[in-house]
């Protein structure tokens, strides 16, 4: 089985992802890790190179990744032009090595901006209120309200991507609560893992 976390910005998604595949016993994946893998091929640094110019590159010629975010979420033709590049290659290379796994649990923040695809069994969305999630950027990423609304914007409306969920987690309380969720939902989803 594989299993797809997603989510709101700052809800928690890489602690769900991580306490369900431990409650599984199953491999956990992050699509952001393959992402930042990725940006260094040489045929996907071309095509930035030659969208965003050499001021994308480090001193030893690579991209600087912490360069990409910003051009990004400054427009739509860069944010489109970045999400035609990189989300095909990351779905791919998690459909191979889900492949070689029995049970993964995968978190992909972007999953129905990437479009679902069908070697996803599950999806699970990580929701918290909008307040609590301003504090969990301001205090982890350094993220002032206006860069969450910024990068937000870009996004699906969050209804929308919740209606279509398999499983929708509150992390709005404590951790203790967050795996109380995740006990619960691992019961289920193990049902079907071992059928």
């Amino acid at each position: 089985m594989v299993i797809a976390v997603t989510g709101d910005i700052g809800a928690g998604k890489s602690t769900a992802a991580k306490l369900l595949a431990h409650n599984l016993s199953c491999e956990y994946l992050n699509a952001d890790v393959i992402a930042k893998d990725l940006w260094h091929r040489d045929d996907v640094k071309a095509q930035a190179v030659n969208h965003f110019g050499e001021n994308i590159l480090d001193s030893s010629g690579g991209i600087a990744i912490q360069k990409i975010a910003p051009l990004v979420f400054a427009d739509e033709s860069n944010n489109k032009f970045v999400n035609t590049l990189i989300h095909p290659l990351v779905m791919a290379s998690l459909e191979d090595l889900s492949r070689s796994l029995c049970s993964s649990v995968i978190e992909i923040p972007l999953l129905f901006e990437a479009g679902r695809r069908n070697f996803i069994d599950r999806v699970i969305y990580v929701a918290a209120e909008f307040a609590l999630r301003v504090r969990r950027c301001e205090v982890q990423r350094g993220w002032r309200i206006d860069e969450l609304m910024r990068r937000e914007k870009f996004l699906l409306p969050r209804e929308n991507k919740i209606a279509v969920s398999d499983y929708v987690i509150h992390n709005d309380k404590s951790i203790s609560e967050l795996e109380k969720q995740i006990m619960k939902l691992g019961h289920k989803l193990g049902d079907k893992l071992y059928d």
